[in-house]
């Protein structure tokens, strides 16, 4: 009954042509429902019998189709058992199937594509040259897989525009390559040698199936089907792509298809997908040693490979706007500061293969449709011989290590001669005075002389009482056997001196250090990645704790106290009687302090830039980093010490050494610093108003810069550099600190016995004041940081901007004058602490090499770091580990000699004036 239902509705669609005319298509078919259910079986028969009569064409065709169906038919030998309940079961499913959703647009897909045929010129003589014409333009098979698989995207939800586009590439691959693959494994499959099995059970022919049949085999022959892969991946004529590149990466991928030893190493070291993708590890670095040490053979395969040598390159793409939101909506919102989520990819190429190669073999054959425009960087190697800059630095570091060792030797010698025979004479009190914000300013001299075969650390004469030779001081000056204990000694021979200040100091620049640790982490300075989870890294900051971390900047804001401090102390104890002050000694001050920064500051400088190239090997390793490359346009705004005014532009990682903004802000401090002394000498009181009178306008000038561009350490990527470059490094927005640690000095100057008697009750309150400041300071951004915080109005960030720095240091300065007066209990004792001091004197040298270090190691490293509490400790004490080691070399090689040859200078222009 069901098949005479199916034949009557074909019957009324194919034959009453009348009726189809009248009545529209969807009418019909709605009525035809309706027209069956009001006949009889009689009447249906009947209505067929006519309709098959009528139509003697209709009947030879159904008679055909059944005389074709016989084979098909004579299959269906089911048992009559089963055949009684299977046979109605799939006539009733039939039509369920027919209105299967998936069916539906399988077929409408299908009809589509037959509309969209061209059949202009096809000959319409007939059916069978027509129908012959039109299936050479259609492909059955490519659309039935085209729409098959548009179907079900749709099916599973995807919008109908993208599963079309997505159908339409998918199926060409599939065709291209997946047929192909196909025919490959079924006549791998094909070829087993069964014979011998004649067991009817299937589990053991399966078994036995698998003991023959090799996997690795079928694969490889499934594989080798793709070659040449030239077929696939042609070169266009307009395609930027050498010749040598686009042959030798074919001759590599057909020898990888073919299975030779070589071509599979060189496929083992590409980058492959890691896991962790959802918290931001989207870079697949591969092997970077395993491709480098990789030789191809020429085998008569490959005869015309040009290079046996190989190339690693790293390809990086951006990820779109879509794709990233996806991303989120996994690992929620987190802020990337800037930091573009990218894709990286590392690559494993013939030698032949240069930059500009790389983008080329992404346009090649099917690729091109994807449009892939990555970002490459390739390994180079860089020829020392014919690098000037280079060669000269080593002739200058070289003549350093000579003098040094020289010096040493005939230091040593000299003494060895001598010993027990040297009387030491008195050095001058002055030279023991602690002043400076680190040491760079520091005017301690740590000199030893011999007392009983042993140095000791006082400026002395080789020779007994009597005045030295331009040798002997040279030797003096440049001595190792001299340097090296004047920076490792626990003595402070300075009997005034502070000495809370060098633990300050010290602790200052380990939390700076702790901060960049993270901050280079975090924040890539060149394209290369860094970080392997940088999203779950960055959630880091939502921790309350974490907020000091965050919050390190203002160990800048100690260095500035301290250097106003003592520097102001050094000043006002040096001038007894308040009077005139000679033009001579202000200039011998600006002198005294270019001299004493300047030298190790461009030997390190130009250290960095030079030698760069030289000391990476790593897949992460840029071949240009901008902090280091833009010193060779800008290095005279550093001699200059304006590098923090002029000509500012872009991010801080696109400018020279960038930590050196505060060496620049020193200096300029330094040059108004004199003029404040002088109004302080003719009246404490003016001079007071006049540090007041700046100190305000620091902080006004702050608010009005914050108000325009706001920001915070974090967003000097995200906002283009606008808030490092003009609130960050400026001075008049960083004069506030300094100008507070004059006024301390004044302070001291005032009470000036070394202990001022404090109530108790006072003395608490002053240290929790303090406390409370500093804390309110470092986690007041816990309230924007924190999960489900809120977004800061501009107002509470021009606040928090102007005045943080002063509020710190203020309560720095409590600290600092707390200790000093004999009221700092276990807090000066820790900070007095002697192991701070050789760390102290070794701190202007570590703040300017520690960025180096860090670049150096972190793009050293074969692997991402995973930005976790962990790691991140281990390599903050590594960092600070290593800028101590390597800075003690600059420090006993460089900045101990030039800042002994200044003191020489000094004393011996002072003798000769007395002498006159």
């Amino acid at each position: 009954m069901k098949l005479q239902s199916l034949l009557l509705v074909c019957g009324l669609v194919l034959v009453c042509p009348g009726t189809m005319r009248s009545v529209s298509s969807q009418s019909l078919l709605d009525q035809v429902p309706m027209i069956l259910n009001q006949m009889n079986s009689t009447q249906k028969i009947a209505l067929m019998a006519e309709v098959l009569m009528k139509n003697p064409v209709l009947y030879d065709k159904l008679e055909h189709i059944l005389v074709g169906a016989l084979p098909l038919i004579s299959t269906f030998s089911i048992k009559p058992e089963l055949n009684k309940f299977m046979l109605p079961w799939v006539l009733d499913t039939i039509p369920k199937v027919l209105q299967n959703p998936l069916l539906l647009n399988i077929t409408s897909g299908i009809v589509s594509d037959i509309n969209n045929v061209n059949i202009t010129g096809l000959n319409v003589s007939g059916i069978d040259p027509f129908m012959h014409g039109f299936m050479q333009r259609f492909s059955f098979v490519h659309s039935g897989l085209r729409a098959a698989v548009e179907a079900f995207l749709i099916s599973r939800g995807l919008d109908q525009q993208y599963a079309r586009t997505i159908a339409t590439k998918s199926t060409v691959i599939l065709e291209t390559y997946g047929l192909k693959v196909l025919d490959a494994v079924i006549g791998t499959v094909n070829a087993v040698d069964m014979s011998g099995v004649s067991t009817n059970d299937s589990r053991v022919i399966e078994d036995e199936f698998w003991k023959r049949f090799s996997l690795l085999s079928a694969a490889g022959k499934a594989v080798q089907v793709l070659t040449p892969v030239e077929q696939f991946l042609p070169k266009l004529d307009n395609t930027q792509l050498s010749d040598k590149c686009y042959n030798d990466t074919m001759i590599y991928l057909n020898s990888m298809l073919q299975g030779e030893k070589w071509a599979v190493k060189i496929f083992d070291a590409v980058g492959k997908p890691p896991t962790g993708t959802l918290t931001g590890n989207l870079h697949f670095i591969g092997s970077y040693d395993q491709c480098l040490a990789i030789k191809a053979e020429k085998a008569s395969s490959n005869q015309h490979l040009s290079t046996t040598n190989t190339r690693y390159c790293r390809a990086t793409f951006g990820l779109s706007e879509g794709l990233i939101a996806s991303v989120r909506e996994y690992i929620g919102d987190v802020d990337t500061h800037g930091v573009p989520l990218s894709l990286t990819w590392g690559l494993c190429l013939p030698a032949s293969c240069q930059k500009q190669d790389v983008s080329g073999l992404f346009t090649l054959g099917f690729l091109r449709s994807y449009n892939l425009t990555p970002v490459v960087d390739c390994s180079e190697s860089y020829d020392l011989g014919t690098d000037t800059d280079a060669i000269i630095m080593i002739l200058i570091l070289s003549i350093i290590c000579l003098v040094c060792g020289i010096a040493t030797i005939f230091h040593i010698y000299r003494f060895s001669e001598k010993e027990g025979k040297a009387e030491p004479s008195a050095s001058l009190s002055s030279d023991h005075v602690n002043e400076g914000y680190i040491p760079e300013v520091d005017e301690t001299t740590f000199s030893p002389r011999i007392e009983n075969g042993h140095i000791n650390s006082r400026d002395t004469d080789f020779s007994s009482g009597k005045d030295q030779g331009w040798g002997e001081r040279l030797v003096n000056i440049f001595s190792l056997y001299q340097n090296i204990p004047d920076v490792l000694s626990f003595d402070d021979h300075d009997d005034d001196s502070i000495g809370c200040v060098h633990g300050i100091r010290v602790l200052s620049l380990a939390w700076l250090v702790l901060g960049n640790s993270f901050l280079y982490a975090a924040l890539s300075i060149t394209s290369a990645p860094v970080t392997g989870n940088l999203l779950e890294g960055l959630g880091l900051m939502k921790g309350f704790t974490f907020q000091a971390v965050i919050s390190s900047p203002f160990s800048i804001d100690s260095f500035f106290v301290i250097s106003g401090f003592l520097l102001t102390i050094k000043f006002l104890r040096k001038c007894t009687a308040k009077g005139k002050v000679k033009w001579q000694a202000i200039t011998g001050f600006y002198a005294n302090r270019y001299i004493r920064i300047t030298p190790v500051y461009l030997i390190i400088m130009m250290t960095y830039v030079c030698f760069y190239h030289y000391v990476g090997d790593s897949p992460l390793y840029p071949n240009s980093i901008g902090v280091a490359d833009k010193c060779k346009q800008t290095w005279w705004h550093h001699i200059l010490f304006v590098n923090n005014i002029i000509d500012n532009k872009g991010t801080a990682f696109e400018q020279c050494m960038p930590w050196s903004w505060f060496l620049a802000c020193i200096m300029q401090f330094y040059l108004i610093t004199p003029i404040l002394f002088m109004f302080y000498i003719w009246s404490s009181a003016i001079g007071t108003i006049m540090v007041g009178l700046l100190l305000t306008a620091s902080v006004v000038a702050t608010a009005i810069k914050e108000k325009r561009y706001t920001g915070d350490i974090m967003s000097m990527m995200s906002d283009g550099g606008d808030y490092w470059n003009n609130v960050f490094i400026t001075p008049w927005c960083r004069v506030g600190s300094y100008c507070i640690g004059l006024l301390l000095g004044f302070l001291f100057d005032t009470y000036d016995s070394s202990k001022v008697k404090i109530h108790k009750g006072l003395n608490l309150l002053g240290w929790l004041v303090s406390l409370g400041m500093m804390i309110t300071v470092v986690y007041s951004p816990f309230t924007k940081n924190r999960e489900g915080g809120y977004s800061w109005s501009p107002l509470q960030a021009e606040v928090y901007e102007a005045m943080t720095h002063v509020v710190w240091s203020l309560a720095l300065s409590w600290l600092i004058f707390a200790c000093a007066k004999g009221h700092g209990g276990a807090v000066n004792w820790v900070l007095s602490w002697r192991g701070f001091l050789p760390l102290s004197r070794l701190s202007y040298v570590v703040y300017l090499i520690h960025p180096v270090v860090m670049v150096l190691f972190i793009y050293n490293k074969k692997v991402l770091i995973n930005m976790n509490t962990l790691e991140m400790s281990y390599l903050f004490l590594g960092h600070m580990l290593m800028s101590y080691a390597v800075g003690s070399l600059f420090s006993v090689g460089v900045e101990m000699p030039f800042r002994r040859l200044l003191k020489t200078l000094k004393k011996r222009g002072l003798k000769d004036r007395k002498n006159k």
